[in-house]
């Protein structure tokens, strides 16, 4: 018989989702403080039970405001992921037997059966992304061409796994809050070239002073936006790391079970890891289909466009291995610059390590030999 998640995932479900409404709930303090304003003019003429009313009902719509924040984000998350990697359903032809295949471990895991889905890239990968009521599995014809029929088997049961888990919908919530960081980067970016762009042509003296004003504008909101995106950023990195890891740990020894051969899933693992991109940048792991995959590959090429480049603060830091002066400080002040920077282009991890997955599957096949 299947087994059910572990209770340290489900609690670590729960904390992602009590962080998550708290974040959302902060987000929407602005609404809770207009109220607050309105809740203070009738106190000056209402009685105590007429205030302690209404701030009780200004807190509860805040709370609730939140909830259905996050619905809102599972629902645009689950739409625009697949929407971003462009996902075409798997419907008339299936020479990989994709569908049957869920169907049948689905069924085994006693889930509703997902749709499935076919991403035309040459990174490979898979993942499952959710909104609560739909579910999509989808795998890249980079892993479809990658991996052996035994290993693609082990995959897709990986997939289900983690709907039999049940940290899909979760885990599509906080990616979709990831992409949010990714949005205001972007934003950030542009600010910052028109910053620059203003400040040179009002090198010139009689310039200077009609984009004084513009610059001083952007500069604030380039601010703004730059303490924004790092704040999400760190939201998503304690909301990930709550339960990232954990649940890939889970899915492939659920997934080990369901296809009743651990040793294809690590086998999978290692094929993919492989064969994967060698210089994949680590700044655009935080794109939904890293966050979600089987291996963090972010799929698509990056443009000069892409929300996931780097952040254009850094651009003012220097780098800790450039060489401007032999003098002690200045080199130390190099340093500090270089690792500041490098800090304002980080990442959470939101995998384990594959030599470790490899090496529990491998313990987990031994388990099973030896009983």
């Amino acid at each position: 018989m299947f087994d059910r998640p572990l209770w340290s995932l489900r609690l670590r479900l729960a904390g992602t989702l009590m962080v998550l409404l708290l974040v959302a709930t902060g987000v929407l303090a602005a609404v809770g403080w207009a109220i607050f304003v309105v809740t203070s003019a009738v106190s000056a003429s209402g009685s105590p039970l007429e205030v302690a009313t209404s701030r009780s009902l200004a807190g509860g719509t805040v709370v609730l405001a939140a909830g259905l924040s996050l619905l809102a984000h599972g629902r645009y998350g689950y739409r625009q992921t697949l929407e971003s990697v462009d996902a075409n359903p798997v419907e008339d032809g299936d020479p990989h037997g994709l569908r049957e295949r869920v169907r049948r471990f689905a069924l085994a895991a006693g889930v509703e059966e997902p749709a499935v889905a076919v991403a035309d890239t040459d990174e490979p990968t898979s993942f499952t992304v959710s909104n609560g009521t739909d579910a999509t599995v989808v795998v890249t014809t980079g892993a479809l061409e990658a991996l052996s029929d035994a290993e693609l088997e082990a995959v897709l049961a990986h997939e289900v796994a983690h709907l039999a888990n049940r940290d899909a919908t979760v885990a599509t919530v906080a990616a979709t809050i990831g992409s949010i960081s990714d949005g205001l980067f972007a934003r950030e970016r542009r600010l910052g070239e028109w910053i620059r762009f203003l400040l040179t042509i009002g090198s010139v003296t009689i310039v200077l002073a009609l984009v004084a004003i513009p610059i001083v504008v952007l500069s604030a909101l380039y601010l703004v936006v730059s303490v924004l995106a790092r704040t999400v950023l760190a939201i998503n990195a304690i909301s990930v790391g709550v339960h990232a890891r954990a649940r890939e740990y889970a899915a492939d020894r659920a997934g080990a079970e369901l296809v009743g051969d651990p040793a294809a899933l690590a086998a999978a693992l290692e094929t993919l890891d492989d064969v994967g991109p060698p210089d994949e940048d680590a700044r655009r792991r935080s794109h939904a289909s890293a966050t979600l995959g089987i291996v963090p590959y972010a799929l698509g090429e990056p443009t000069d466009s892409d929300p996931l480049e780097g952040s254009s603060l850094s651009r003012w830091i220097p780098d800790a291995d450039s060489e401007l002066d032999r003098a002690e400080f200045v080199a130390l002040l190099s340093r500090v610059f270089g690792r500041l920077g490098r800090a304002l282009e980080w990442r959470p991890a939101t995998h384990p390590p594959v030599e470790k997955r490899i090496e529990r599957l491998r313990e987990y096949a031994d388990e099973i030999d030896g009983k």
